[in-house]
């Protein structure tokens, strides 16, 4: 406790050394909290008492040093590829062409290329006849990875869009039923949804409502 109030002391001392290594140095609260032999915890308390403000994390992420490459590191070839299918392509297809984390190709794109989705892609006629022939019998899942879309896409087209609700609900047989009573406790919904071909509302509100089914935790 003792050693806390010296290292603020010294910090409330040094307010103005603190502020240019935060802000105009770009340093973390981490090698902040290096530099003066404390926590990371602290110093945002010390922070805060007088009255630093924080970084965006926006711009946090942005400020950040590379500290490491790794497998996932990406060329002026992946990005000049992520550049040119954005707008074409989701993160998700974009992700499993280059082999990286869905997650890591958001980030480049966003934060080091500043590529936004802005403009989208419109559904073509042929993609329109497609979800009409298919939403009844398909799961939109299945028809946003046919067409190549995203999930949110293809649902709020059919929708919205097309006027096209899936109120026709197929009715769960005597076999699906078994399933689900013999599999809820050790299998999620979703896990029970991929198995049935449903989606996981659907099987979770079926669990829970008809058969009274209800999880005491997730899985």
């Amino acid at each position: 406790m003792a050693e806390n109030r010296a290292v603020k002391k010294q910090m409330i001392r040094e307010q103005e050394n603190l502020y240019r290594m935060y802000h105009i140095d770009k340093l973390s609260l981490t090698d902040i909290a290096q530099h003066y032999g404390c926590s990371r915890q602290y110093v945002q308390l010390v922070f805060k008492e007088l009255g630093i403000k924080r970084r965006s994390q926006t711009l946090a992420l942005k400020n950040r040093p590379r500290q490491r490459r790794s497998k996932y590191a990406f060329t002026d070839k992946d990005d000049a590829y992520i550049e040119q299918h954005s707008e074409r392509l989701t993160d998700s297809a974009i992700a499993q062409k280059l082999n990286k984390p869905i997650k890591s190709v958001i980030y480049r794109r966003l934060i080091v290329l500043g590529k936004k989705k802005i403009d989208r892609r419109n559904f073509s006629e042929a993609e329109d006849r497609y979800i009409v022939d298919n939403y009844r019998h398909k799961t939109d899942m299945e028809i946003a990875r046919s067409l190549g879309r995203s999930l949110i896409s293809v649902t709020h087209h059919r929708n919205r869009i097309l006027q096209k609700p899936k109120r026709s609900i197929r009715i769960y047989s005597e076999d699906e039923n078994e399933f689900i009573i013999k599999n809820f406790k050790n299998m999620t919904d979703g896990e029970m949804a991929n198995a049935l071909n449903r989606s996981k509302a659907s099987v979770a509100i079926h669990r829970n409502e008809v058969l009274g089914l209800a999880k005491n935790k997730e899985i």
